[in-house]
C-alpha cells in the first residue's frame, strides 16, 4: 500500500487556495494546478508499505504523537522552489511554529527505526499548489504568484493522518488508513 503521513485542511483552507489558482492560472500556460480539495501537509513520504508492517507504523506514529500537544498552524504566504528565477513548485507557506517542526522530527524519529530513511532536505513546511513543466517564460505567472497576498486565520491541529495514495490516471485518490490524535 503507498502511504504518507499528513495533516489534513481545514475546508475554508482549500476554498482560499482555490481562489488563489483561479484568479493566477489564465496568467500563463504549462503549469500544472493541484486539486486543492485534496491538499493536505506531508509529514513523511513512505512509499510502498508491505501490509505486515502498517500495524508497527501506526504504533509509531503513536509514539511520535504522545509527546505533541494540539498546536495552532497557518497559512501564510506564497513561494516557489527552488528560485524564483527558475520556478518548479509554487507552493503555499504554513506556519505551526516549534509544535510543528518538532512533531515532523518525532515521526521521523519514530519511522526510521521500521526502515523508511530520513529526508535529507530540511522540512520545510508547505502546500504544493502547482508544478511547472517548463520555468521558461513564467515571469508573469511567478510574480503574481509571489505577489498573491495570502493569509488564513489559524486553526487548531488536533491529529495526523495515516494516508493511502491511489495513483489513478485522473490524479492520486487519497483515502486515511488512521488518525492518530494529539494530546488536548
Amino acid at each position: 500500500m503507498r502511504l504518507f503521513i499528513a495533516i489534513d485542511l481545514p475546508d475554508n483552507w482549500k476554498t482560499a487556495l482555490e481562489q488563489l489558482q483561479s484568479s493566477i492560472e489564465w496568467l500563463g500556460r504549462g503549469v500544472k494546478w493541484a486539486n486543492s480539495r485534496s491538499m493536505h501537509l506531508t509529514l513523511k513520504f513512505l512509499g510502498d508499505v508491505p501490509d505486515e508492517k502498517i500495524n508497527d507504523v501506526i504504533a509509531g506514529l503513536e509514539r511520535a504523537c504522545e509527546g505533541t500537544t494540539a498546536f495552532k498552524m497557518r497559512m501564510k504566504g506564497t513561494g516557489c522552489f527552488p528560485t524564483p528565477r527558475r520556478p518548479r513548485v509554487y507552493w503555499a507557506g504554513l506556519n505551526g511554529g516549534k509544535s510543528l517542526l518538532t512533531l515532523q522530527e518525532s515521526v521521523e524519529k519514530e519511522i526510521e527505526p521500521l526502515g523508511f530513511s530520513r529526508e535529507k532536505r530540511e522540512f520545510t513546511p508547505h502546500l504544493t499548489i502547482a508544478r511547472i513543466k517548463e520555468p521558461i517564460g513564467k515571469e508573469r505567472i511567478t510574480r503574481a504568484v509571489l505577489d498573491y497576498k495570502l493569509e488564513s486565520e489559524p486553526v487548531q491541529v488536533t491529529e495526523i493522518l495515516l494516508m493511502q495514495s491511489i495513483l489513478k490516471p485522473s490524479g492520486a485518490e487519497y483515502r486515511p488508513q488512521a488518525h492518530i490524535q494529539l494530546k488536548p
